[in-house]
C-alpha cells in the first residue's frame, strides 16, 4: 500500500495544482502542491525520476488545458506531451541534500518555464506564478522579476516544506530561508500597493462585449446583426461619456477593406459617438515577403478618431501557430492537407508602435479658461499575444502607458479558459506598471490597474462570461518605467546561471577534485 500511495503522489501533485488555477482559484494550495512530486522522487536514479515527473505534468496539463480539446482532441493531446516531456527537466538535478538546493530547485524551474516561452513560438501558458494573480501582495514582485519571481518563490517554499518534514539535516534552515524570502515579497509587495499611481488624467475607457457566438461570427447572413450588436452597445455607453470605446479581436464582421458601406456604417457611428472607437478586424494586406506581393490576410486592430480619420492599424505578430498559419508550411505543403479543422493562412505585423490618442480638457477658473491637451499612447495586443511578457515589455519600451488586449475566447465554450487568460493580462499590468484594458467577445472584458487588480469588467447578475454589454472606467496612464521594463528576464537568465554551476559545472569540479585525489594517493 505504501508503494501504491508513493506511485500516486506525483498525481497528487498535479490535481492540487489544478485547484490552485481557474476556475477552483485555490492559490494557496500551490505552495504545497509540489511538495508530494518532491517524495516520489527522492533518492531514486534518473531513469526513475523520470516517470513520476512526466505523471505529474501530463495530470497538471491535462486538467487545466482541457478546454483546448472544444478545438481540437489531436493537438490538445500533442500539445500536452510537449509541455509534459519538457517538464522532464525538473528530473535532472538530483538534490545534494544541502543548502543550496533551496536556491537549484525553484531556479531548474524557471529554467523549464523560460523554455516553454520561447521554444517552438512558445506557450507561456499556466505558468506556476500565475496561480497566484489574485495574491496582489505576492504578485508586485513581478515589476522585478516577472512572472517567473512568483514561480521561483513558490517552488522555493515547497521544497523548504518537503525539506523540513523529510527530517534531514538543519531542517528549520530550509523552511526558515524560504519562509524569510516570502516575508521580504509580501513586505515589498505592500509597499508597492501604498504607492500613489494616479499622477496624470486619466482616460476614460468603455469596453464592449459583443458575446457573438462563434458559429455564428464569420456567417454573412449574420454580419449585419452582429454589427447592429455592437452599435447599440457602443450608443448605451455614450450615456457615461467614454474617451474611448473598444471592441473585441475581429469584432467587425468584415473583410476591410470591404467597400465603401461598410465605412459609411462606421462613419454615422462615429458621428454620433464623440469618442474614438478601436477595434478588431481583419484585413487585406500585400505581403511582400515569401508570396510574391500576393494579397494575403491579417488579423488587424484599427484606430478611428472622433471624426473619423483613420488613426492607425496594428497587424497581429505573434500568430497562432496551426491556427492562424501552418509553421514551415513552404517545406511541408501537404501538412495543411491532413488536418481535421480549418487554419488560417494569415501574415503578421512587423511591429509594436503604440496608437496615439487625444484629449483636451478645459478648467473654467471664472476670468479665464486653461485648456490642456493630453496624449495617451496605447499599446495593442491581439488574441494570446498578452501571454507573452516581450510583447508588453516592448510596447512598455516605446513610449506606450496603456495596454489594450483584444481577443475572442468563444473558440474554448463556458471553461475556465478565459479566466486563466485573465491571469496573464494582470501579470502583463504589474511587470510594466501600467493599467491593461480587455475586450473580448464572450468575456472576459475588463479593467486592471498597474497594481494587477481588477477594478471592473462586464458582468450581469455577477456572471462575466457569454453575456453582452459593456463596462467604463476611468483609466489612469502608467508614469513609471518599472525594473522589468528596462532589464526584461534579467532574473530568469539568473536562474539558467544558478542551474548551470548547481547541476553542470559543481558536480563536473567535484569529480575533477576526486579524480586528483585519487591519482594523488
Amino acid at each position: 500500500m505504501r508503494q501504491i500511495f508513493k506511485r500516486l503522489l506525483p498525481m497528487l501533485s498535479g490535481i492540487l495544482l489544478i485547484l490552485s488555477f481557474p476556475n477552483f482559484n485555490f492559490e494557496p494550495l500551490a505552495w504545497i502542491a509540489l511538495v508530494p512530486l518532491f517524495f516520489s522522487v527522492e533518492d531514486k536514479a534518473l531513469k526513475n525520476r523520470l516517470l513520476p515527473v512526466f505523471v505529474f505534468s501530463v495530470t497538471f496539463y491535462g486538467g487545466v488545458l482541457c478546454w483546448l480539446v472544444n478545438v481540437s482532441v489531436p493537438g490538445t493531446v500533442a500539445l500536452v506531451a510537449v509541455l509534459s516531456l519538457a517538464n522532464c527537466l525538473f528530473a535532472l538535478y538530483v538534490p545534494k541534500k544541502e543548502i543550496t538546493d533551496i536556491i537549484i530547485v525553484p531556479s531548474l524551474w524557471v529554467l523549464i518555464e523560460l523554455i516553454r516561452t520561447v521554444l517552438f513560438t512558445g506557450f507561456p501558458w499556466a505558468v506556476l506564478g500565475h496561480s497566484q494573480f489574485l495574491n496582489i501582495p505576492v504578485i508586485q514582485i513581478a515589476d522585478i522579476t516577472g512572472a517567473y519571481g512568483v514561480s521561483f518563490i513558490i517552488v522555493m517554499v515547497n521544497y523548504g516544506v518537503y525539506a523540513f518534514f523529510k527530517k534531514r539535516q538543519k531542517r528549520f534552515h530550509y523552511l526558515i530561508a524560504a519562509l524569510a524570502v516570502l516575508l521580504s515579497v509580501y513586505v515589498y509587495g505592500y509597499n508597492q500597493i501604498k504607492r500613489p499611481s494616479h499622477t496624470s488624467t486619466p482616460l476614460k475607457v468603455a469596453a464592449v462585449q459583443g458575446n457573438i457566438p462563434q458559429e455564428k461570427k464569420w456567417d454573412t447572413r449574420y454580419q449585419d446583426n452582429i454589427f447592429n450588436i455592437y452599435r447599440d452597445i457602443t450608443l448605451q455607453s455614450m450615456l457615461e461619456k467614454p474617451d474611448l470605446v473598444i471592441w473585441p479581436e475581429t469584432s467587425l464582421p468584415y473583410l476591410i477593406p470591404s467597400g465603401n458601406s461598410v465605412h459609411k456604417r462606421l462613419l454615422r457611428l462615429l458621428e454620433s459617438m464623440d469618442a474614438y472607437l478601436l477595434f478588431g478586424a481583419v484585413r487585406e494586406r500585400v505581403d511582400e515577403g515569401g508570396h510574391g506581393g500576393a494579397s494575403r490576410l491579417a488579423n488587424s486592430a484599427f484606430l478611428f478618431s472622433r471624426d473619423g480619420e483613420l488613426e492607425g492599424i496594428y497587424d497581429k505578430v505573434h500568430l497562432v501557430p496551426f491556427g492562424e498559419y501552418v509553421p514551415f508550411e513552404r517545406f511541408f505543403p501537404w501538412f495543411r492537407d491532413h488536418i481535421d479543422k480549418p487554419i488560417g493562412d494569415f501574415v503578421s505585423g512587423n511591429s509594436f508602435t503604440p496608437f496615439r490618442i487625444k484629449k483636451e480638457t478645459s478648467v473654467d477658473l471664472g476670468e479665464s479658461i486653461i485648456r490642456e491637451m493630453r496624449f495617451y499612447k496605447i499599446g495593442v495586443t491581439i488574441c494570446f499575444e498578452d501571454i507573452f511578457p516581450y510583447i508588453a515589455r516592448e510596447y512598455a519600451r516605446q513610449g506606450a502607458e496603456i495596454l489594450v488586449n483584444l481577443t475572442n475566447d468563444a473558440w474554448f465554450g463556458d471553461s475556465s479558459a478565459p479566466y486563466q487568460h485573465v491571469q496573464s493580462s494582470v501579470f502583463r499590468a504589474v511587470e510594466n506598471r501600467m493599467p491593461v484594458i480587455r475586450a473580448a467577445n464572450t468575456g472576459i472584458s475588463c479593467f486592471i490597474n498597474d497594481k494587477g487588480r481588477i477594478i471592473s469588467s462586464v458582468s450581469r447578475y455577477g456572471i462575466d462570461t457569454f453575456v453582452d454589454g459593456y463596462a467604463c472606467s476611468f483609466i489612469y496612464p502608467g508614469n513609471k518605467r518599472s525594473l522589468y521594463t528596462v532589464h526584461g528576464d534579467v532574473f530568469a537568465y539568473l536562474c539558467v546561471f544558478i542551474v548551470c554551476v548547481g547541476v553542470f559545472i559543481r558536480p563536473l569540479v567535484k569529480d575533477l577534485k576526486y579524480f586528483r585525489g585519487s591519482r594523488h594517493d
